[in-house]
């Protein structure tokens, strides 16, 4: 039962899987975050209540968190890859005309 689509509902259904891919992505990472700060902040509280430290790789990583919760924009991911379809379909033409040479 196979359907055929068309290219562009291919580049569209690519688009949609990017975004999802990298929203999967950022939830895997902040999981992540918040169960090793989380275990970070046991550790201190156990090991040593009177010095904080457990904020530092807190404020670290939440750095790293909100950059990448910024580069995860639909529009970013779709123009990302609209310049990769861009880019095959170049070197796709640029083969098929020199095939025909």
């Amino acid at each position: 039962m196979s359907e055929d689509i068309s290219l562009e509902d291919f580049k569209e259904a690519l688009k949609e899987i990017r975004v999802i891919n990298a929203r999967r992505g950022f939830i895997s990472h902040l999981t992540a975050y918040i169960i090793v700060n989380a275990f970070l902040l046991f550790i201190n509280l156990w090991i040593n209540p009177h010095y904080l430290w457990f904020p530092y790789p807190l404020v670290g990583w939440g750095i790293g968190i909100v950059f990448h919760y910024l580069a995860i924009r639909p529009s970013a991911i779709i123009e990302e890859a609209e310049k990769e379809i861009a880019y095959i379909e170049y070197h796709a033409k640029k083969r098929k005309k020199s095939m025909k040479q």
